[in-house]
């Protein structure tokens, strides 16, 4: 199961009742923060989600709008009582803007490490989470995110106890070990659908997206401009349209679309739903500080 909150909608500056870009994902107890534009710290006490399970935050760039929130976030989770260590995962030139933005808040009772990724790398992020990233088209270096949860096959009870297994160790088979010379593969099932959630903002419409986010169960994405005639000026500036993220949604079969980073421009939020739903009829302006909920499928 995946919880996800999106704490705001804006690009470019915070508007009265439109905070930055970013978002929190929950899964196993661990939080993950999504980009911290300035006054994240603000929309996050909103969403009512503690700061304290924080153990890793991803960057989608070093612009203002997606990294400026950092020194205000991290003294909230340092004030929560928090010691285990926190990941920042970013761009290259990702160390260096943290250390600078860090030289403000005075240090941090916890270990603070940073890791820069380029496109096409995966890896675990939880025990729970695979990552995965992709180089995007904007002005400078941006990464999309994907977070995959796998889910394993189903446990065969009736076979574990054929080969005599006790039922204290089925956990241990559950989670991949092998119990008295009986291995996993010989009780648990084919591997399961699991979730996806795809993290997609500052970078123009492009066809490698499309396998990137392909079969999400939750994209969330940039929406900068309402108006289709915005298509040139999205491209120089290493954004899309609303209709061109619906686009992207519906040719990557996603299940479920919300937009995000609304150009201060756009006065007008229902814009940017309408046009969208000419491509996608499903798709959502995100609603700042509310949670939504990724469940496995039953089966």
């Amino acid at each position: 199961m995946l919880d996800v909150s999106v704490l705001g909608i804006g690009g470019m500056m915070p508007l009265p009742g439109r905070p930055l870009s970013a978002a929190l994902i929950r899964a196993g107890g661990e939080t993950i923060l999504w980009d911290c534009g300035e006054g994240t710290q603000v929309a996050w006490r909103a969403s009512g989600w503690p700061f304290r399970p924080t153990g890793t935050i991803l960057l989608s760039h070093l612009h203002a709008d997606h990294v400026a929130g950092l020194p205000g976030v991290l003294f909230q989770i340092a004030h929560s009582g928090r010691e285990q260590p926190v990941t920042i995962y970013g761009p290259p030139d990702t160390r260096a803007i943290v250390g600078q933005l860090l030289s403000i808040v005075g240090g941090t009772p916890f270990e603070l490490r940073v890791i820069e990724l380029d496109g096409g790398c995966v890896l675990p992020l939880t025990p729970d989470i695979v990552l995965s990233t992709l180089a995007l088209r904007h002005r400078v270096a941006c990464l999309g995110y994907r977070l995959d949860l796998p889910r394993a096959g189903r446990f065969d009870a009736d076979r574990a106890r054929e080969l005599g297994v006790d039922r204290s160790d089925w956990s241990r088979l559950q989670r991949g070990e092998t119990v008295d010379g009986v291995a996993p593969r010989q009780v648990m099932g084919p591997e399961r659908r699991g979730l996806r959630l795809s993290l997609i903002t500052d970078t123009s419409l492009f066809d490698g997206l499309v396998p990137f986010v392909a079969d999400s169960d939750l994209l969330i994405c940039e929406a900068m401009y309402a108006d289709d005639d915005a298509e040139d000026r999205a491209l120089q500036r290493g954004h899309m349209t609303a209709r061109q993220s619906a686009r992207l949604a519906v040719r990557a079969g996603v299940q479920r679309l919300l937009l995000t980073h609304v150009s201060p421009s756009v006065t007008d939020l229902e814009e940017i739903v309408q046009a969208a739903r000419h491509e996608y009829p499903g798709a959502e302006l995100a609603a700042p500080a509310a949670t939504l909920t990724l469940a496995f499928d039953p089966d």
